[in-house]
């Protein structure tokens, strides 16, 4: 290659060089973009292993904890996803409220109920009327998730989403 090289004339030796520059140029921005993106990747592996060790080292008193909740909750009271609906319902009548689809997720002996409830052109009152009797069924209904907004025509009203959870027990297996 070097024979090859020296054996050009000075303006060829130039343009192959030129032409090396705007290769290694063009190259470099990628394998250094996909050299930061491998970095980012590792470290971000790197921290969701520590996490999983750590949840890992600590089972038996997650586990212990669990145990001590599941005998606090009364399962007579207890919602599946029908009376949540239902109970959703009467505690928003008044409100002009929005209740979305449900999504269930079992594990165990225990099943997790989610709804979106989408509350518009409410007053303070009564969102917290709302918050109140959600307040009143813990630890069997409850607020995953608030957004409450301004309403842009109203001032003095509010609009909200809640995304609520309730818990269902399972019948036991036979």
């Amino acid at each position: 290659m070097k024979a090859f090289f020296q054996s050009r004339s000075l303006r060829e030796r130039l343009l192959l060089l030129v032409f090396a520059l705007i290769g290694l140029g063009w190259w470099a921005p990628s394998s250094l973009g996909r050299f930061a993106f491998l970095r980012r990747e590792l470290t971000e592996l790197r921290t969701e292993s520590e996490t999983q060790q750590l949840w890992f080292s600590r089972r038996s008193e997650i586990e212990a904890r669990a145990n001590a909740a599941a005998k606090t909750v009364d399962p007579t009271k207890t919602l599946d996803a029908s009376q949540a609906y239902a109970e959703l319902t009467r505690m928003a009548s008044g409100l002009s409220a929005e209740i979305g689809s449900q999504r269930t997720q079992q594990s165990g002996q225990f099943a997790l109920n989610n709804v979106q409830v989408t509350i518009r052109k409410a007053d303070m009152a009564g969102l917290l009327q709302f918050n109140t009797q959600l307040a009143a069924r813990a630890p069997y209904l409850g607020i995953e998730q608030c957004v409450i907004s301004a309403d842009r025509a109203n001032p003095g009203m509010q609009s909200a989403v809640f995304r609520i959870y309730s818990i269902e027990a399972l019948p036991a297996a036979k």
